[in-house]
């Protein structure tokens, strides 16, 4: 070989992992597992490869690679119907699900919620002490480019559609585990009450985040600077809050919330991010207040002249470290380690500390566990109905969401979504893996034995 010229060694080394790649794709992907290690190792040798302009991939060799996969039995399609299936056996998530599982189970008899009568038609228990009622929160984007995923054609007359998903409204909602009550709403009577002891309820038309009538729920048009972050959340959870005491069949009830754990819910009180280790730092934080065995405690994040302490400081206050460690002994990062398993940064997160002042319970859910929170069924009737009934007009795209609500309120799915979610508790209650209640509740045909994807 000739000075200068870079050998194209591919076709070597897809034929060096030829012979395992069909064990790889038929088996487990167990992170653990001697083909994966196998494939991981020549992966690393492959980018080590290319970096180093030591192997070339040019377009015979990728046509090559596509053969060779259509050879192994692969097949290019859509990639849809899967179940979701990361991460819902790690030992965390399955600890925090059976806890959930518990709690919930515990104090069912404090909840309404659907039982099958003698006449064999669902019906709602009345709890008769302790009544709870049980909201499910979630947010979930529109999109005015969507279609249904099968429809009728005309070989000569095939319709135009917009080419992408187009513009989208994100839809912020609660649903209600209740008789009288399917998607919390007031009546024209309790609003008005509320509005005259809250003037703040009432919309500031300069406010990206809009409101249904007589509601709580929210909708806002995503786009730069306009989000559902956790600063626009809290804003509609305040409102829902007050609004909660002004709903006549909701009176002498305790209230609880279900979330799931998107970090635009499970925003930490304090952001250990936001605090520098040296003083005279940038700090956002006036004093850091947690409670302690019963006792609410302080520490200032300034000093006396309005300079900020610093991490280092703040730490040796809170006797998260000794008072003798100098700056240049501990890391900024292990600082921070070392301070986020303080109370402090342990306790509740905003959503909570809010809800707490107006005397309701936030649930957080079990990660990767989409099936355990009931609004999601929510979002399956009404994106259905949006989808079949879809111009493909933004303009018209707001009615035709209204319309989709008034569908699902019409359609009495709520004791049905309310019923499958208590059903998923049960089965796994008594052992039911993820996989048997996906199949068994929710229709998935997936009977692959692959538990989680990873990326190699």
């Amino acid at each position: 070989m000739s000075a200068g010229e870079r050998p194209n060694c591919s076709f070597t080394v897809l034929e060096f992992i030829d012979s395992r790649f069909r064990e790889l794709y038929v088996e487990s992907i167990d992170p653990n597992s001697d083909t994966t290690k196998f494939v991981r190792l020549v992966f690393l040798l492959i980018t080590y490869l290319k970096k180093n302009r030591l192997i070339v991939f040019d377009s015979s060799s990728q046509s090559s690679c596509r053969t060779d996969i259509i050879r192994w039995g692969a097949k290019w399609d859509s990639n849809k119907g899967r179940s979701y299936f990361l991460g819902h056996k790690r030992e965390d998530v399955v600890k925090k699900r059976k806890e959930f599982v518990m709690y919930m189970l515990d104090h069912q008899d404090f909840y309404y919620y659907p039982i099958v009568p003698v006449e064999g038609s669902l019906a709602w228990n009345i709890p008769m002490r302790n009544k709870t009622i049980l909201f499910s929160h979630d947010e979930s984007t529109f999109r005015s480019g969507e279609m249904a995923a099968t429809r009728w054609f005309v070989s000569d007359l095939t319709p135009f559609y917009s080419k992408g998903r187009g513009r989208s409204i994100m839809l912020s909602e609660l649903m209600v585990a209740h008789h009288e009550c399917d998607l919390f709403r007031l009546s024209d009577e309790e609003f008005a009450r509320a509005l005259a002891d809250y003037p703040e309820l009432q919309e500031d038309p300069s406010e990206n985040i809009k409101y249904f009538k007589n509601s709580a729920t929210a909708y806002i048009e995503p786009k730069k600077d306009c989000y559902f972050d956790n600063d626009t959340l809290l804003k509609q959870f305040r409102r829902f809050f007050i609004l909660l005491k002004y709903r006549t069949a909701f009176t002498d009830h305790k209230f609880e919330v279900l979330v799931d754990n998107a970090t635009t819910h499970a925003t930490k009180i304090y952001d250990i991010t936001k605090l520098s280790k040296s003083p005279g730092t940038k700090c956002i934080y006036e004093a850091i207040e947690w409670e302690e065995n019963g006792v609410k405690k302080r520490v200032p994040c300034f000093d006396n002249n309005g300079v900020s302490k610093g991490l280092l400081a703040i730490a040796k206050e809170m006797l998260v470290i000794e008072q003798n460690v100098k700056s240049n002994e501990i890391l900024l990062e292990n600082l921070r380690s070392r301070m986020l398993k303080h109370p402090a940064f342990t306790e509740n997160t905003r959503l909570e500390q809010l809800a707490s002042v107006f005397d309701v319970k936030v649930i957080f859910l079990p990660k990767y566990h989409c099936e355990l929170s009931p609004i999601e069924g929510v979002w399956r009737h009404e994106k259905n109905y949006a989808r079949k009934f879809n111009d493909q007009k933004f303009n018209s795209f707001f009615t035709l969401l209204e319309d989709s609500i008034t569908y699902y309120l019409k359609g009495k799915f709520n004791i049905k979504i309310w019923s499958t979610f208590w059903k998923a508790l049960n089965m796994y209650n008594i052992g039911k893996t993820y996989k048997d209640v996906m199949q068994a509740l929710f229709g998935a045909r997936r009977t692959g034995t692959n538990v989680k994807h990873t990326k190699i």
